[in-house]
């Protein structure tokens, strides 16, 4: 409802007053900000853990082309954020917490991008630490407040790694092509892409990734395991079945996510829909958890 927000005041702004004027006008918000400014603002009481209130990003998904299309305005992120943890009670669990794991895929792609800096670095793995025990502890416990409220904490440092310079890689355009093309919820796709992303890209920052396990208090353990491992305890979807999508697919979902950005910030280069199928094979899992 927060993208959904952002949509609105952009239309409000700019006199935009139809769906395909709206399409139409994507390229004047596709890469930095529109510049007129806007009077009306939002005031954000989040009642998920996908981020969505601390950027200037509309996502909207168009549905006759099955695409993912990002709307940037300077004045659409929230003038006021409240992490109020009682304002989450209401929220069906499964999405709290599958929205918790997309907060960690923030966070991850972040800290093993190529664009990482010290300062991302620092909010990345704070991000994971806090995500990684609130989340179990709030399946456990779902009525405890301090869970709900550090992960929160969790998800404004996670989306503060990502938006400071690091950017996101291949989980997230598999993400959104998952999202887009297939209606699969904003938070259960990360459940479905980390693990299986990190995994493919071991081969070029296990060293980091294991920061990352650290960090989550698995010192031995791979990252894409630990990762696997906390998905699995939160009984979220894991492999590509889970979400209904077959193996005779995956060409076609590999060739939807190549079109994302994120898939050029991979920090192991991606330089084919061949290359994302790959990903994907370890997606198809099903003994996975």
């Amino acid at each position: 409802m927060i993208d959904a927000t952002k949509a609105i005041l952009i239309c409000l702004w700019e006199g935009i007053d139809s769906v395909e004027a709206f399409r139409t006008a994507h390229s004047m918000f596709n890469g930095t900000s529109a510049s007129k400014p806007g009077r009306e603002r939002m005031f954000a009481v989040p009642t998920t853990l996908s981020a969505a209130e601390f950027t200037s990003v509309a996502a909207v998904t168009n549905p006759h082309i099955g695409q993912k299309m990002m709307y940037r305005h300077r004045n659409a992120a929230p003038q006021v954020v409240v992490l109020d943890p009682g304002a989450t009670l209401n929220t069906p669990l499964r999405l709290l917490l599958t929205t918790g794991v997309r907060a960690i895929d923030h966070a991850t792609e972040a800290f093993c991008s190529a664009s990482a800096n010290p300062m991302t670095d620092a909010y990345a793995l704070s991000a994971a630490r806090f995500l990684s025990a609130a989340l179990p502890a709030m399946k456990v416990d779902p009525e405890n407040l301090t869970h709900r409220q550090l992960a929160q904490f969790g998800m404004w440092q996670g989306l503060l790694a990502s938006s400071m310079g690091a950017g996101a890689g291949a989980s997230h355009a598999i993400g959104y092509a998952l999202g887009a093309s297939y209606g699969v919820a904003h938070g259960e796709t990360s459940c479905v892409s980390l693990a299986s992303t990190l995994r493919w890209n071991a081969e070029v920052n296990g060293d980091r990734q294991k920061l990352l396990s650290e960090a989550m208090g698995y010192r031995d353990q791979p990252a894409w395991e630990v990762i696997r491992d906390l998905v699995c305890c939160l009984d979220a979807p894991m492999p590509l079945g889970d979400v209904g999508i077959v193996a005779s697919e995956i060409p076609r979902l590999a060739e939807r996510a190549f079109t994302y950005a994120p898939i050029r910030n991979n920090p192991r280069p991606i330089r084919s829909p061949g290359d994302v199928a790959e990903i994907l094979m370890y997606m198809m899992d099903a003994s996975i958890c």
